[in-house]
C-alpha cells in the first residue's frame, strides 16, 4: 500500500476487483485519482497492480527552484517507474517563486494540467488551485511561477489518444454495449477474474 508520496497503479485488464479507501493519522491528506481508458487491444489483458512508494519516484531538480517527480515518461533524461499499455506521461510539477518549467510532449497527444496548490502560468494562460487546464496543441508545455511568496504546483498528465469508442457503465469502460452487458454477467457469476492471474507480475500466464 502506497503511503505518502507514493502511487499505485491499476491496469483492470480482463478482471481487477478492489476497494481504495484512503486514511490518514495525522493531519490533511492529499489524494488524486485517475482513470485511464485502455485501447480494445488490451481490454482484457492479465490485470496488473503496480505499487511506488516515495522513495521509488525520481525527482529532477531541472532548473533553478523546479522540481519534478517523474512518475511516468521522462523528464530530462529521467524516466519514472509506471509502466503504461498506452504511452504517457504522468509528472508532479512544483515551481518555487521565479522558477521555470518545459517539458516536451508528443505532438498530437492529449493532456492537462491540474493546479493543486499555489499560482503562476502554464503554455502563458493564468494558473489558480483547483483548476484544470486542458492543454492546446504543440510539442511541449511550459510554466513559470511570478515572484510571489508562493510556488506552483500542479500535475501533468499527457497521452496518446486512441480515438476508439467508449461505452461506460458502472465501473466497467468498453467500446460497445455488448462488452458492457458481458462484463457485469461476467462478474455476477464470478468468472470475471482468474485465479491463475498475478496481478503482481507482468507475465501473461
Amino acid at each position: 500500500m502506497a503511503e505518502g508520496g507514493g502511487v499505485q497503479w491499476m491496469t483492470a485488464g480482463r478482471g481487477i476487483v478492489h476497494s481504495g479507501t484512503p486514511g490518514s493519522t495525522d493531519g490533511m491528506i492529499w489524494g488524486f485519482q485517475l482513470w485511464i481508458n485502455l485501447p480494445k487491444k488490451d481490454k482484457m489483458c492479465k490485470p496488473q497492480y503496480q505499487d511506488y512508494q516515495a522513495t521509488d519516484i525520481p525527482v529532477v531538480e531541472s532548473a533553478p527552484g523546479a522540481s519534478v517527480r517523474v512518475m511516468a515518461g521522462e523528464h530530462a533524461g529521467m524516466a519514472g517507474p509506471i509502466k503504461m499499455r498506452n504511452p504517457g506521461l504522468l509528472m508532479d510539477v512544483r515551481l518555487a517563486a521565479g522558477a521555470n518549467f518545459t517539458q516536451e510532449v508528443s505532438q498530437g497527444w492529449n493532456g492537462f494540467a491540474y493546479i493543486y496548490e499555489g499560482g503562476g502560468k502554464v503554455c502563458g494562460t493564468k494558473a489558480q488551485p483547483e483548476q484544470t487546464m486542458v492543454l492546446g496543441p504543440g510539442d511541449h508545455v511550459v510554466a513559470t511561477r511570478g515572484s510571489g511568496p508562493s510556488g506552483l504546483k500542479f500535475l501533468l498528465i499527457a497521452g496518446k489518444p486512441i480515438g476508439e469508442p467508449i461505452v461506460q457503465h458502472g465501473p466497467f469502460v468498453m467500446n460497445t454495449q455488448e462488452e458492457i452487458e458481458q462484463a457485469f454477467r461476467d462478474y455476477r457469476s464470478g468468472v470475471l477474474q482468474s485465479p491463475q492471474d498475478n496481478p503482481w507480475t507482468d507475465d501473461e500466464p
